[in-house]
């Protein structure tokens, strides 16, 4: 797998695969876009990178890694496609209520030996990763060089930061002294590593994870504390990382002037908190990394002599340029409306009585439809017909991304991101020293300059293409149009 003596080494590219629950079908329809697209440039990802739901991605991505991008492609939609709300959790409105209440109630007194540790029972969740992932294929791929790197992020409950289990032929980064993010190398990875990982606080139980033994731990969900693993990629080696978002990134829209705000319900306030500890995230770190794009971009600019003196100082290497794609949907909430369609045509009324989990959580969080209550349904909603959405809908963003960037990668902060990238001058343009964005003059036309002076024009999707990119629509197969069904 190494190349030929003398050649360039090729560069790394890394799948980051954040948590998103239900929404890691999301992750597998834009990867089922993205993937076929790297093949075709001679490209590939060899660092799977994943947190919570994406943990399981990224291990599957591993155990196929030695197998054709087709036939990746073609098992990882059809166990997304055929995986229901059994095949995650057992049902809380059942025979085991009973046993959760007094549990809970026995917590709550303190009664010796008696503990709640999650809402919800995980148990058949074990069984379905056996089927989505062959352990054995993941360790033998690691060795083989099929990949460079498994990272698998869960929070250590004893330390209280994340822990990034790693698994391949990738150096293992080295654990900075004060630094919440531990790095462990582990020879083998295995179920309990992903359901640690997977394991949302307060539905599911915290999971032991007893090798390697130095970290003999209890876990929980590792979006807590790194939901999107870019660091751990970029660690690990990646020249180019793709980032599968669950919102759009940029500034949230204001509140409308004269609008009254409303006594926020339940869900609202858990939707916000869901909102810093997932969202929020992606967001920050994308940010932060295309920053430093635009400072490498500028390097006699004050800032980049800084930042490689301060480095210098450390020990550490110069920042280096990132490229990166990132997939994500249209609108903010889009995927919450996803869910709440469904909610609504599987289990409104008396629908509801075949299937009483969902509607119980939906009661519990306010009853009526709004959008903080898609959003947290988003995340729970394990129904083969959300799935199919999500799917398409992954598809559907992939191919918005390509259709915007012909040559599959970026590394403008101005062109996805809401950025003033005026703050940081270019070198090769004098004219744009200490220029604001904000100070550019429009172009004629409509368009826009950015301060390289490249010019851009606004179409009707309210996107920046640069001006001669036609839309590259054929690549949309015509299967892509409706749903697929298991």
């Amino acid at each position: 797998m190494d190349p030929p003596a003398g050649d360039a080494p090729e560069k790394r590219i890394a799948l980051v695969l954040p948590g998103g629950g239900a929404r890691g079908a999301y992750e597998v329809g834009a990867l089922s876009v993205l993937l076929p697209e790297l093949e075709r440039r001679g490209e590939r990802p060899t660092i799977f990178c994943g947190t919570s739901v994406g943990a399981i991605n990224a291990a599957y991505l591993g155990s196929v890694a030695h197998l054709p991008v087709e036939e990746q492609v073609r098992q990882g939609l059809e166990h997304w496609h055929a995986i229901s709300k059994k095949d995650i959790i057992r049902s809380v409105v059942g025979p085991g209520l009973p046993r959760t209440v007094f549990r809970l109630v026995g917590d709550m007194l303190e009664v010796p030996g008696v503990r709640l540790a999650g809402l919800m029972d995980p148990t058949p969740l074990r069984r379905t990763l056996d089927k989505i992932v062959d352990w054995d294929d993941l360790a033998k791929n690691g060795r083989d060089g099929a990949y460079d790197a498994v990272c698998l992020v869960a929070t250590s409950l004893a330390r209280s930061g994340p822990v990034a289990w790693v698994q391949g032929r990738a150096e293992t980064p080295a654990s900075k002294l004060g630094a919440d993010l531990k790095y462990v190398r582990v020879d083998e990875l295995d179920a309990q590593h992903v359901r640690a990982s997977a394991a949302i606080p307060l539905l599911f139980a915290p999971v032991r994870v007893d090798h390697p033994e130095e970290q003999s731990d209890y876990y929980v969900d590792g979006a807590t504390r790194l939901n999107t693993p870019i660091a751990p990629a970029l660690a690990l080696g990646a020249d180019k990382v793709i980032v599968i978002g669950f919102e759009p990134l940029g500034s949230r829209e204001p509140r409308e002037p004269g609008v009254k705000p409303l006594v926020p319900r339940i869900a609202d306030v858990i939707s916000n908190i869901v909102d810093g500890l997932l969202v929020d995230q992606v967001n920050d770190d994308l940010h932060q990394m295309v920053t430093l794009n635009e400072m490498i971009a500028a390097p006699r600019s004050p800032a980049a002599r800084a930042s490689r003196k301060i480095r210098s100082a450390r020990g550490a290497p110069a920042y280096r340029k990132i490229e990166y794609a990132l997939v994500s949907p249209r609108r903010r909430g889009e995927l919450g409306e996803l869910a709440d369609e469904v909610f609504d045509r599987r289990y409104r009324g008396w629908r509801g009585l075949l299937s009483p989990d969902l509607p119980l959580f939906s009661r519990l969080l306010g009853g009526g439809r709004t959008p903080a209550r898609g959003e947290l349904l988003s995340f729970l909603l394990f129904d083969d017909l959300h799935f199919d959405l999500l799917i398409e809908a992954g598809k559907r963003d992939a191919h918005d991304w390509l259709d915007r960037h012909p040559d599959f990668w970026c590394s403008e902060a101005g062109h996805d991101f809401d950025f003033d990238t005026g703050r940081v001058p270019r070198t090769d343009d004098p004219t744009a020293r200490g220029r604001r964005a904000s100070d550019a003059a429009p172009a004629a036309g409509g368009g826009e300059t950015d301060p390289s002076g490249r010019r851009w024009r606004r179409r009707a999707t309210d996107v920046d293409e640069p001006e001669g990119d036609a839309p590259r629509r054929d690549r949309r197969a015509k299967k892509d149009d409706a749903p697929v069904r298991a």
